[in-house]
C-alpha cells in the first residue's frame, strides 16, 4: 500500500530547502540564502533522508552534489512548489473577486446602452472572470436568483422584489420599423399613432412589460403579436413588412439593413424602463460583490443613442 504524503513527515519548507541546497550545491551557501543556521538546515535535510529512506545528497568536501533519487526528488518538489504557488495566487485572486464565475441574469437586450456598458467596464476590469448570461423574463429571472441558480439579474425595476438591488438607470422604449414605412419620416412617434399599427413583441426578455406598457396607453389588444422568436430574427420581420417591433434601447445595437428606430413619447416625454440589478440577501461572494460595486459607480451615459435617422 503506499504511503500518503503525510506519512513521510516532512513539509512545503522542507522542500524549498532541499531545492536550496540543490541549487546553491552547498549547505552553508543555501543556508545563507535561506537566511537559517546552516545546523538546522542540515538536520532537515537529513530527517527528510531518514523519512523518505532515500540518499538526496552526497557530501562533498566542496559541497553537496545531488544523487540520482534526489535529481527526480528536487524535479518532483519544484513541480509541487510550483502548483501551490499557483494555488496560492489563485486564491487570492478569487478571494479579491479578481478570479471566478459571476452566473448574471439580463432580463433586455444588450447590444447597446446601460447594460451593455456595464458588461463592458466589467470585463474589461475583471478579464479572467467567467462571466455566464441567462436571459428570460423578470419574474423567472429573479426566482433564480433567490434559488441561487444567479448571483445576480438586471431587470426592468418593478415589484415583486423586496431584497437588495441597485438601480442603473433608464432605458428608452423605441419602434422598430421598416425603412419605407410612414412612421420612419418621422423623428419620434406617439402611442397614438401607434394604436393603428401592427405591433410586434418577443415574448422573452421585455416583452410582457412591453406588452403591459402598450396596453396601458391604450394599444388594442388584437393588434399586439406575441412571438417565440429572438430580437434578430424579429428586425429582420419588421424589415420585410408593416408590423412594427416594440424595444428596449439596447436593442438598437442590433443593426439590421433597411429597419430604423424611433423613440416612443407619451404624454411628458420619451416612454422608458427603469432597469436595476437585483441580488439576494446575505454575504456577497467576491467576485459578485466586485460587480455590484462597479454597478453602484457613475458611468458615462451612452444611452442615448444615434438609433433615430441612423440606425
Amino acid at each position: 500500500m503506499r504511503g500518503k504524503v503525510s506519512d513521510y513527515g516532512f513539509n512545503i519548507r522542507d522542500l524549498r530547502r532541499v531545492i536550496a541546497v540543490a541549487e546553491h550545491r552547498s549547505l552553508r551557501q543555501a543556508a545563507l540564502a535561506l537566511e537559517v543556521d546552516q545546523g538546522t538546515l542540515t538536520r532537515s535535510i537529513q530527517a527528510l533522508e531518514h523519512a523518505l529512506r532515500i540518499p538526496l545528497f552526497e557530501r562533498l568536501r566542496t559541497g553537496a552534489r545531488l544523487t540520482a533519487a534526489g535529481v527526480a526528488f528536487t524535479r518532483i518538489a519544484a513541480s509541487v512548489l510550483d502548483g501551490m504557488d499557483e494555488a496560492m495566487l489563485h486564491l487570492r485572486l478569487r478571494h479579491n473577486g479578481m478570479v471566478g464565475r459571476l452566473n448574471l441574469g439580463v432580463q433586455v437586450s444588450f447590444a447597446s446602452g446601460v447594460v451593455a456598458n456595464l458588461l463592458e467596464r466589467y470585463q474589461a476590469e475583471y478579464p479572467d472572470v467567467d462571466l455566464q448570461i441567462m436571459d428570460g423574463p423578470r419574474e423567472r429571472l429573479l426566482r433564480d436568483v433567490l434559488a441561487s441558480r444567479l448571483d445576480a439579474a438586471i431587470v426592468i425595476a418593478g415589484e415583486g422584489w423586496s431584497t437588495r438591488s441597485v438601480p442603473l438607470g433608464p432605458e428608452r422604449v423605441l419602434a422598430a420599423v421598416a425603412r419605407g414605412h410612414p412612421i420612419a419620416a418621422r423623428e419620434a412617434v406617439t402611442w397614438l399613432a401607434l394604436s393603428d399599427c401592427l405591433l410586434t413583441l418577443p415574448r422573452r426578455g421585455a416583452g410582457m412589460e412591453l406588452r403591459k406598457l402598450a396596453l396601458y396607453h391604450g394599444i388594442l389588444p388584437e393588434r399586439i403579436m406575441v412571438h417565440d422568436a429572438a430580437i434578430d430574427r424579429l428586425l429582420a420581420l419588421a424589415r420585410h413588412g408593416d408590423k412594427i417591433l416594440l424595444v428596449t434601447e439596447g436593442a438598437t445595437g442590433i443593426r439590421v439593413d433597411g429597419v430604423v428606430f424611433r423613440p416612443v413619447m407619451d404624454g411628458s416625454g420619451p416612454a422608458t424602463f427603469d432597469l436595476a440589478l437585483c441580488w439576494r440577501d446575505g454575504k456577497c461572494d467576491p467576485v459578485v460583490a466586485r460587480f455590484i460595486e462597479l454597478a453602484r459607480r457613475p458611468q458615462d451615459d451612452g444611452a442615448s443613442f444615434p438609433g433615430v435617422d441612423d440606425v
